[in-house]
């Protein structure tokens, strides 16, 4: 079955580090609270100053000073790892944030950073965790949660990824990166139960119908044509196959086709509704007059 390539959004790491913007606000008054030394606080400005001015590398260089100074400040780990991950330097982030964690395990902007490094490096299973600890410490963590929908559907857990999504519909319902996502994970799964059902029968009527409808939701109608007409060919009488050949037709504007489809399906089920809609529809595209079009056993 074709699958539709993964697509990344733009600019990804510029969002990431957005979403970690509330780590500079809030872990830099932990350092003033854990430290009363004068070199240490001395450092601390010089390292604010060096961020405000966009120069990273330098506010890196003075954190690690006052590591070496008092290794035991967590929050200086945290805003080490912070300063890594905004150079794309994945690796040293998650090593400086463990080893602050090891320290303060309650540092719910370390667990989210450390996920959100792991999860840059691809690795997944490892990037789990974390971020589940971090929406657990702050459950109102949007930012985690996105991260850890992504990480999921990375690691095929797609009723995971979808239930987290839907919680960020909830809340951020004019987002359109989380509905672009839930979308996609909405595909992944309907190619999965396909898979199953493949698995039980590939050639029962139920799984040409659903090949079928995947197709068709991909826009991909010559396919959906071809698992419509076996599908038809299986089973004549039943009532819903006709209807889905016929509407393919309609969509390829082969009028013909579609209404000689549609009859069919109103032979087999008169009060579909929805079928005779759409002959009436062709009939107007072939510029013919509707005439004693019967609507009385239409379901309601």
């Amino acid at each position: 079955m074709f699958s539709p390539p993964a697509i990344e959004t733009p600019n990804r790491l510029a969002k990431l580090l957005f979403l970690v913007l509330v780590a500079l606000i809030l872990v830099p008054a932990y350092v003033n609270g854990q430290s009363e030394d004068p070199k240490v606080l001395e450092l601390y400005s010089e390292a604010k100053a060096a961020q405000a001015a966009g120069d990273p590398a330098t506010a890196a260089a003075k954190y690690e000073s006052i590591l070496k100074l008092q290794p035991h400040l967590a929050a200086a780990y945290n805003n080490l790892g912070l300063l890594f991950f905004q150079q794309r330097e994945y690796k040293k982030a998650a090593d400086v944030l463990e080893k602050g964690l090891r320290i303060d395990p309650k540092m719910p902007s370390a667990e989210a950073l450390l996920g959100m490094s792991l999860y840059e490096m691809n690795s997944y299973a490892e990037a789990r965790p974390h971020l589940e600890t971090a929406l657990r410490q702050k459950p109102t963590d949007s930012n985690a949660e996105l991260i850890l929908a992504k990480d999921l559907s990375d690691l095929n857990e797609f009723d995971a990824a979808a239930r987290h999504l839907r919680q960020l519909a909830d809340r951020q319902p004019d987002n359109q990166e989380i509905w672009y996502l839930l979308g996609k994970i909405y595909v992944k799964l309907s190619e999965q139960a396909l898979s199953k059902m493949n698995a039980i029968d590939p050639n029962s009527l139920l799984v040409h119908e659903m090949s079928g409808e995947v197709m068709e939701s991909m826009k991909n109608f010559d396919g959906a044509l071809v698992e419509y007409k076996k599908a038809v060919q299986m089973a004549p009488k039943e009532p819903g196959t006709h209807y889905l050949l016929g509407n393919i037709y309609y969509l390829l504007a082969q009028w013909d086709s579609a209404i000689e489809q549609f009859q069919a399906e109103l032979t087999n089920d008169p009060s579909n509704c929805k079928a005779q809609a759409l002959v009436g529809n062709v009939l107007l595209e072939q510029k013919h007059l509707i005439g004693g079009m019967e609507f009385s056993h239409c379901k309601r």
